[in-house]
């Protein structure tokens, strides 16, 4: 256990209540429970560690805790259900980081960038098998995911990686796709080029999230949902962590709450809060069978807001599309739920890219706050008082660096160091850059992000954009395909 290094106080923002809208994922999720009124804190009590936040990063670093150290007391206290936040409401794709290789190596030379993606990769194998081994059934499949060309101005977009990769001798896991093998996967819609790579896993996020909870449950951690923290403060004896209903003197502390903690002092300069929306049909096996569309793989494009999506086991198709709602200094208010807005916009990417598909009716909408950091990777650290930990910049295959979170914190936690906590300080290392304050973030966000979608619908329609847009698109947050979208 460490010793605090400096007393701190701070407060969180207050709670408006579960989301007006939740995922189709969540709904789902949910449905297939037995019910039960879930456990709220109320009280005094004292524990080794409390984690705030019950979603992928909070509910991975207690596991990892108890299965560590079988006696540890471990809370966590999550605002609403688990689940229900970030980590329930994702396209559920399960990623690497290979298409961060350049951004990798600037910051980290070869080896940090390699063990970095070496990481991304071995936990990948390493959920799914946690998965297998306790029975979560989470829809989990392991399959091929393709990066995509959806103009003329993407392709290539995955170039400067692949030039990267043979630079310093790597092996990068994608196959360039030939024109008739792209028509074969992809039918009619716009697809120009693409690499795709095999053994790429997808989950049902929000079944995922509520199987680790009755796992964590099972482990003896007392997990209390409802519970919206307040504020925390250092105490020489502890760190006191308050909700309306009661507090907790922990010595650890875990701030796993994403998005929701993004207003934070240490967090602001470094983390932008937007949106990533999605929207679903009904499940349509037989009409994807009809149109030839029931082997098209999970893909995302090369957009700056890139698209993503792919089809469940049941047959529904879902898109979605990242760098939508803009938050004002962190709030998130409820067009982060759900925006008629982006749902508008996302299903005229559906129509473009599904021609096949342009008479199915789209009948599911949400979204969902991405904590967004300055180089499009997550860190994970410790503030001033270094009792309390933290995980936060998750954007980009965010579900599987949640598992590296929980590794990594658990094992810094329990005075452990290994190959994860190796890991977490080469994320520290690689973290650069700052957003511009506000409200010059706010009102310049908007600007970019105008001139954004601009650019895209007219290389959408073969058209050249004005170098006006092309000049303010170069101002937006890096993405995954950052070096290449800015190249074009």
């Amino acid at each position: 256990m460490t010793t605090t290094s400096r007393s701190m106080e701070f407060s969180f923002r207050r709670w408006r209540g579960p989301p007006r809208v939740r995922s189709l994922w969540m709904d789902n999720a949910l449905a297939r429970e037995a019910g039960g009124t879930p456990r709220t804190f109320a009280g005094e009590a004292a524990y080794d560690v409390c984690i705030v936040g019950g979603g992928f990063t909070g509910l991975w670093t207690a596991i990892r805790l108890r299965e560590f150290d079988a006696g540890i007391r471990v809370a966590i206290l999550e605002a609403d259900l688990c689940g229900a936040g970030a980590s329930g409401r994702n396209s559920g794709g399960t990623g690497h980081w290979w298409s961060k290789l350049p951004t990798l190596l600037k910051a980290l030379g070869k080896d940090g960038a390699t063990l970095l993606l070496d990481k991304s990769v071995s936990i990948l194998d390493d959920m799914a098998d946690f998965v297998s081994r306790h029975g979560i059934d989470c829809e989990l499949r392991r399959g091929s995911s393709t990066w995509t060309a959806t103009a003329p101005a993407q392709v290539g977009a995955w170039d400067a990686m692949l030039r990267a990769a043979e630079k310093i001798g790597l092996d990068p896991p994608y196959k360039t796709l030939t024109k008739e093998e792209l028509r074969a996967q992809f039918g009619a819609g716009p697809y120009y080029a693409g690499v795709v790579e095999e053994g790429a896993m997808r989950v049902q996020p929000a079944f995922l999230a509520r199987g680790l909870r009755r796992v964590a449950l099972a482990l003896g951690v007392d997990i209390f949902e409802n519970s919206p923290v307040t504020r925390i403060a250092s105490e020489p004896s502890g760190v006191r962590v308050e909700t309306e209903g009661g507090r907790i003197l922990a010595q650890q502390v875990v701030l796993a709450a994403n998005a929701w903690m993004a207003h934070l002092p240490e967090f602001r300069s470094s983390v932008m809060v937007v949106s990533s929306d999605i929207i679903a049909t009904d499940p349509i096996p037989d009409i994807l069978r009809e149109r030839g569309l029931e082997s098209r793989p999970g893909s995302r494009n090369s957009r700056m807001m890139l698209n993503y999506g792919g089809r469940t086991p049941d047959g529904r198709v879902y898109l979605g599309r990242g760098g939508g709602t803009i938050a004002y200094d962190a709030h998130i208010g409820p067009e982060f739920d759900y925006s008629e807005k982006q749902s508008k916009e996302i299903e005229a990417d559906f129509r473009y890219l599904y021609p096949e598909l342009r008479d199915i009716p789209i009948t599911r909408g949400w979204g969902g706050p991405i904590d967004r950091s300055t180089i499009g990777l997550p860190w994970f650290g410790r503030l001033a008082d270094d009792r309390i930990h933290y995980a936060i910049g998750y954007a980009g295959h965010g579900v599987s660096a949640t598992a590296i979170a929980g590794r990594a914190i658990s094992a810094r936690i329990l005075g452990r160091k290994d190959e994860w906590t190796e890991t977490a300080a080469c994320l520290w290392r690689a973290r650069q850059g700052r957003f511009p304050p506000e409200p010059i973030r706010y009102i310049g966000g908007h600007f970019v992000r105008a001139a954004v979608l601009r650019k895209e619908l007219a290389e959408n329609a073969g058209r050249t954009p004005s170098a006006i847009d092309r000049r303010l698109a170069a101002f937006a947050p890096a993405t995954v395909t950052d070096l290449a979208s800015r190249a074009h």
